[in-house]
C-alpha cells in the first residue's frame, strides 16, 4: 500500500504534453499574421483598421456575455482567433458596421450560446461569413484590386475576383510574365482582387507550414481537401488549367488552413478527418460551378461542420484488441477505405490531369474580336485550326412589319463549310438549306446566284440571309488565321492579315459615314486586300443603310496615286460623291500605308519618343517612318493623338500623310514641312501660314516628330 501512494492515479489520457488551449491559439495567431500583413500591404490601412474592429468586437462580445451570465472572463485567445479569421475574410472596403455585426453574430450566436469554446456546432468565423454573405451580398462581393502605393484608404478601384469575373480580372502581365502562367503569379502573390486575408497565397502557405510543425493542426485536412478540389474540378470544369486558378482563388486555401482544421468543429478520429476533407472539397466545388454565389468554402465548411457529431457517434475506430462477435479481430475497414480513397484521388489526378489537358487543347477556345462585326457575335478556334461561329442576323418580309430572328452556329475547317446548326430561324417555311453551302468554299458561296434547291423557284430570303452570315464568317477567319502585328494606333485599321482567301495584306477597316442630311454617323466596317501595289479586292461588312453604299469598282484595281487623285466619288457623273466612298477612300488610303510599312519594315535600336516603325518605302522611295504622338490643345484641356507617315528622301521631306490628327481645327499644315531640310525645318519659327495667327498645336507637334525621324536617319539606326 504505501507503494501505490508514490503512484499518480488519473483518467486517461496519459500521455503529458505542454499544449494548452492558449498556446495553441497563440500559435494560430502567429501563423496569420503574414495573412495580415500582405492584406495591409495590398489593401492599405483601412483593412487593418476593419481587422481591428473585428478582433475587439469578438473580444468585448466574449466578455460581455460572461459577465451577463456572471460567468469568470476568458483570456485564452480563442476569441481573438475567431476575430482575426473573421476579419481576413472580410472584403478590404466593407463598411465599418460589418466586422461588428459578423463578430456579435459569430460569439454570441455561433459559439457562447452552444456552450462556449469547444461546444459550438460549427466554425464561428465560417458561419458569420456565410450569414454576413446573405444579409449583406453586395458589401460582401464589392472586392478592390491590390494596390501597395495606396495605404491610406484613399480613392480605390472595384476589381473583379477571377472567381466572378473570369481572366478579365488579371492584369496582362506580372514581373513579365503574361498569359497562363502570369494570371497563377498574380493569384500566387495577391495582385487580384479578394478578402483581406486571401491575397497572398504565400502567406498562407507559410502559416500552413508553422501550424504543421507546430502539430496545431493535422495536415490531412488540408492536403485531402485541396486534393478532392482537384479532382473536382476535372470532373465539374473539364479543364487541367483550371485547377491551379481555382485553388489559388478565393478563399479556399485559407479555409484549407485555417477554418477547416478548427478543433471543435472537425472530427476527433484521423480517418474522420480524410472523409470530412474529401466532402468539402466535393461541396465547395460543386457550389462554385453549379451554385449562384461564385465562391463555396464557407458555406462548404459550415454544412461539413453539422455532419461531424453524426461521423464521430457512427464511424468509430477499431480499438486495440476488439473482437468481432465470431471472435476474430475486427478489420480496420475505415482506416483502408481512407488510404484507398487517398490513393485513387492521386491516381485519378495523375491519369486525368493531362488526358484532360490533351482534350482543353483541342476544345474550342472563344477569341477576342477585333471589331463588332454585323453578325459573327462569338468566335472560337480549335487546336487544329477549325473555327467556330455563333452568328445572328434578321429577315425582313416584304409588305410586313415583321422581323424574322436567325440565329446559327457555323463550322468553318480546311478552307470549307464544315457544318450549320440552325439555332433560330424563319418560321414561315423559309427554312434555310444548309446542303446548299455545307463542303464549299469562299469562291463558291460567293458565286451563288439561286439560293434554293428547287429550281422551280426564287431563291429564298432565309438562304439570302445565310450567305452574307457565311461570307462574314469566311473574312473573320482569314482575318485571324493570317493575322500580322500593327505598330501606332490607326484611325480606321483594327487588324491586319496576309490573306489566305485572295492573296497579298488584307486589312479589317472599321470607320463612319456623315449622313449629314440624316444627322447620323453611319459605321462602316470594310475588309480591303491590297495585292501587287493596287487593291485587289473590297469586301463590304457593315455600311449605309441608306442608299449610300460602297462602290467598290472605284477603288478595285486602283494604286495608291490613282485613289489618291479621285475627286468625283460617284459611278453616276450627275450625283456628288457618296459619304461611304468618301470614307472608304480614307481607309483605303491608311490600308495602303500600312502595307507599304510593314512590306519595307526595317529593325529600330533604341527607344524613341515619336517613332513606332521604320521602312523602305516602296510608295514614295526613300525612308519612311510611322510617327505616333499628341498635340496639346490646352484651349481644351486635352491631348489630341496624332499619327503621321513621313518618307524622308534625299534629305528632305518627300511627303507627310497625315493619318490621324486633331478633330478640332488644329489640323496640320503639309507644305510647312514637304520640301524641307532638317535644318529648314529647325530654323521654323512661326509654325502656321497664316502670318496673322500663332503656330497650331499639330505643327509644332509634327516638327518634332520630323526632326526626330531625320535624326534617326543620322545616327544610321533605320
Amino acid at each position: 500500500m504505501a507503494e501505490i501512494k508514490n503512484y499518480k492515479v488519473a483518467a486517461s489520457p496519459h500521455k503529458l504534453d505542454s499544449s494548452n488551449t492558449r498556446r495553441i491559439m497563440a500559435d494560430v495567431l502567429i501563423a496569420m499574421v503574414p495573412c495580415l500583413v500582405c492584406g495591409v500591404v495590398f489593401y492599405g490601412l483601412y483593412a487593418l483598421m476593419l481587422v481591428a474592429v473585428c478582433v475587439a468586437t469578438c473580444f468585448v462580445s466574449e466578455q460581455i456575455y460572461n459577465l451577463v451570465r456572471k460567468k469568470p472572463y476568458t483570456f485564452d485567445l480563442s476569441c481573438v482567433v475567431t476575430g482575426l479569421i473573421l476579419g481576413l475574410n472580410l472584403p478590404p472596403r466593407a463598411p465599418w458596421y460589418i466586422p461588428i455585426i459578423g463578430g456579435v453574430f459569430a460569439i454570441i450566436i455561433v459559439k457562447m450560446l452552444f456552450g462556449g469554446l469547444g461546444k459550438n456546432f460549427a466554425n464561428p468565423a465560417a458561419t458569420a461569413r456565410v450569414f454576413l454573405l446573405l444579409a449583406y451580398s453586395s458589401l460582401m462581393t464589392k472586392y478592390v484590386g491590390a494596390d501597395v502605393s495606396n495605404m491610406l484608404a484613399g480613392d480605390v478601384t472595384t476589381g473583379a475576383t477571377y472567381l466572378s469575373g473570369g481572366v478579365a480580372a488579371f492584369k496582362d502581365s506580372f514581373w513579365g510574365v503574361s498569359g497562363y502562367w502570369g494570371y497563377v503569379l498574380q493569384l500566387l502573390f495577391g495582385y487580384i482582387g479578394g478578402s483581406i486575408g486571401e491575397a497572398c497565397k504565400v502567406a498562407i502557405l507559410a502559416g500552413g507550414v508553422y501550424l504543421t510543425a507546430r502539430r496545431v493542426i493535422d495536415w490531412r485536412i488540408p492536403v485531402v481537401y485541396l486534393l478532392t478540389a482537384s479532382v473536382m474540378v476535372l470532373v465539374c470544369y473539364q479543364s487541367a488549367s483550371e485547377i491551379l486558378l481555382q485553388l489559388l482563388s478565393g478563399g479556399l486555401m485559407f479555409g484549407a488552413v485555417f477554418m477547416a482544421t478548427d478543433y471543435a468543429t472537425s472530427p476527433k478520429w484521423r480517418y474522420n478527418r480524410i472523409l470530412y476533407a474529401i466532402g468539402l472539397g466535393i461541396i465547395t466545388m460543386l457550389i462554385r460551378r453549379f451554385g449562384s454565389y461564385p465562391e463555396g468554402t464557407s458555406l462548404a465548411i459550415l454544412i461539413m461542420n453539422l455532419l461531424v457529431p453524426i461521423m464521430d457517434k457512427f464511424i468509430l475506430p477499431v480499438r486495440f484488441g476488439e473482437l468481432t462477435k465470431s471472435g476474430k479481430i475486427k478489420p480496420q475497414i475505415m482506416q483502408w477505405t481512407m488510404r484507398g480513397i487517398c490513393i485513387a484521388l492521386v491516381a485519378a489526378l495523375v491519369v486525368s490531369t493531362p488526358i484532360v489537358y490533351a482534350a482543353e487543347r483541342r476544345r474550342p477556345q472563344e477569341q477576342e474580336l477585333p471589331v463588332q462585326y454585323n453578325y459573327i457575335q462569338t468566335m472560337s478556334v480549335d487546336a487544329l485550326g477549325n473555327y467556330y461561329f455563333d452568328v445572328k442576323g434578321s429577315l425582313k418580309f416584304d409588305g410586313s412589319d415583321y422581323v424574322q430572328e436567325l440565329e446559327y452556329s457555323i463550322t468553318l475547317g480546311d478552307g470549307v463549310v464544315q457544318e450549320i446548326e440552325p439555332i433560330k430561324q424563319s418560321t414561315m417555311g423559309y427554312v434555310a438549306e444548309e446542303s446548299l453551302f455545307e463542303g464549299k468554299t469562299f469562291a463558291e458561296i460567293s458565286a451563288l446566284s439561286d439560293l434554293s434547291t428547287d429550281s422551280q423557284t426564287s431563291a429564298t430570303r432565309t438562304n439570302t440571309a445565310l450567305k452574307g452570315m457565311i461570307e462574314e464568317c469566311f473574312i473573320a477567319s482569314d482575318a485571324h488565321a493570317g493575322a500580322e502585328a500593327l505598330y501606332g494606333g490607326y484611325s480606321y485599321i483594327k487588324g491586319a492579315a496576309q490573306s489566305a482567301l485572295f492573296g497579298g495584306n488584307a486589312f479589317l477597316v472599321e470607320g463612319v459615314a456623315d449622313l449629314k442630311e440624316y444627322n447620323y454617323q453611319q459605321p462602316l466596317l470594310f475588309y480591303v486586300v491590297i495585292k501587287d501595289a493596287k487593291v485587289e479586292t473590297v469586301v463590304p461588312l457593315k455600311q449605309s443603310t441608306m442608299g449610300y453604299v460602297a462602290e467598290e469598282s472605284l477603288f478595285e484595281g486602283k494604286t495608291f496615286a490613282e485613289i489618291s487623285a479621285l475627286s468625283d466619288l460617284s459611278t453616276d457623273s450627275q450625283t456628288s460623291a457618296t459619304r461611304t466612298n468618301t470614307a472608304l477612300k480614307g481607309m483605303i488610303e491608311e490600308c495602303f500605308i500600312a502595307s507599304d510599312a510593314h512590306a519595307g519594315a526595317e529593325a529600330l535600336y533604341g527607344g524613341y519618343s515619336y517613332i513606332k516603325g521604320a521602312a523602305q518605302s516602296a510608295l514614295f522611295g526613300g525612308n519612311a517612318f510611322l510617327v505616333e504622338g499628341v498635340a496639346d490643345l490646352k484651349e481644351y484641356n486635352y491631348q489630341q493623338p496624332l499619327l503621321f507617315y513621313v518618307v524622308i528622301k534625299d534629305a528632305k521631306v518627300e511627303t507627310v500623310v497625315p493619318l490621324k490628327q486633331s478633330t478640332m481645327g488644329y489640323v496640320a499644315e503639309l507644305s510647312l514641312f514637304e520640301g524641307k531640310t532638317s535644318a529648314e525645318i529647325s530654323a521654323l519659327s512661326d509654325l502656321s501660314t497664316d502670318s496673322q495667327t500663332s503656330a497650331t498645336h499639330t505643327n509644332a507637334s509634327l516638327r518634332a516628330m520630323i526632326l526626330e525621324c531625320f535624326e534617326v536617319l543620322g545616327g544610321g539606326a533605320a
